[in-house]
């Protein structure tokens, strides 16, 4: 196995994984290949963030993080968005080397942590993460939804042209 950054040269390397990942999430309301490769192309031509991927007999996996600042004492952030394991691959230590690369980047950037959340139902992930060293913190996490940002976004239009 071979854990290395993406490239925006790596859309056909990683389009299957990425339709695998939403079904996966989504079920039936996934969207369909062709607009995942149109956003996974988006993202990876924007230089947002970083996207790792382990890379044996096909893709096995990836991981997408983004720097956040500021932090405590003025220091980086960064955020893990996605660890996926194709199910195929599981078990073969790809989540536990992907994070381990992660490790290493945020530590060269200077980063003090690396936040995520995972699901309360997802137990399976939840003893993933404990095993390789994460603890749960007692932080609540919330959310604008689309609906609420369109609202918002106008509301303030409306405000400052009224």
């Amino acid at each position: 196995m071979r854990i290395r950054k993406v490239t925006a040269a790596d859309i056909d390397l990683l389009c299957p994984v990425f339709v695998d990942m939403e079904r996966h999430y989504e079920g039936a309301g996934a969207i369909g290949e062709k607009e995942v490769r149109v956003r996974l192309e988006r993202f990876l031509r924007s230089g947002h963030g970083i996207m790792l991927v382990a890379v044996d007999e096909g893709v096995l996996g990836i991981l997408s993080m983004f720097e956040m600042f500021p932090g405590v004492a003025l220091r980086p952030v960064w955020f893990m968005k996605e660890l996926y394991v194709a199910e195929w691959a599981r078990g073969r230590g790809t989540g536990e080397a992907l994070i381990r690369e992660a490790a290493k980047i945020v530590v060269e950037q200077g980063g003090s942590r690396l936040d995520f959340t995972t699901g309360r139902d997802n137990v399976g992930a939840q003893r993933f993460y404990s095993r390789v060293g994460a603890s749960e913190v007692e932080s609540v996490f919330l959310r604008f939804d689309e609906a609420v940002l369109v609202r918002l976004a106008r509301e303030e239009t409306e405000l400052l042209l009224g």
